[in-house]
C-alpha cells in the first residue's frame, strides 16, 4: 500500500512539475516587437538600396520571412516570431549591402567609361583643349 501511494504522489509531482515547466516556459517568451521592428526597419532600407533590383533572391528571402513572422505573431508562437524576425534581419541586411554594392561598382563602370570617352576625345583632337578663360 505505501509503495502504491509513493508511486501515484511522485507520478502526480512529475505531472505536475512538467505542467508548470511547460507553462512557465510559454509565459517567459515575450512578444518579441524591438525584433520585429528591427526587421521592418531592415527590410524598408533594403528597398530603399533598391535591393528588389539588385539583390532579388535576398529581397525575396527576407520579405518571405517577414510574412511568416506576421503569420506567427497572430498564432502567438513568439519564439518561432522572433527566430524568422533575426533571420529576415540578417537577409535584408545582406540584400542592402549587395546592393550597394553593385550599385557602387555600376556608377564606376559608368565613371570608367566617361573618362575613357574624354581620353578618346583628348587623344584626337590635342589642339582643341580649351583653356580657361578668365
Amino acid at each position: 500500500m505505501a509503495v502504491k501511494r509513493t508511486s501515484k504522489h511522485l507520478a502526480v509531482s512529475g505531472l505536475m512539475v512538467t505542467l508548470f515547466a511547460t507553462l512557465g516556459g510559454c509565459a517567459s517568451v515575450a512578444v518579441p516587437t524591438e525584433q520585429v521592428e528591427l526587421t521592418r526597419n531592415a527590410v524598408s532600407r533594403a528597398v530603399t538600396a533598391d535591393a528588389t533590383q539588385f539583390a532579388p533572391v535576398e529581397m525575396k528571402s527576407a520579405q518571405d520571412k517577414l510574412y511568416k513572422v506576421e503569420r506567427a505573431l497572430g498564432e502567438q508562437d513568439f519564439a518561432q516570431a522572433r527566430l524568422l524576425a533575426e533571420q529576415a534581419e540578417a537577409d535584408a541586411d545582406l540584400a542592402e549591402r549587395k546592393a550597394r554594392a553593385l550599385r557602387a561598382q555600376q556608377q564606376l563602370k559608368e565613371a570608367r567609361q566617361g573618362i575613357e570617352v574624354l581620353r578618346q576625345e583628348m587623344l584626337q583632337a590635342p589642339d582643341a583643349i580649351v583653356s580657361p578663360s578668365r
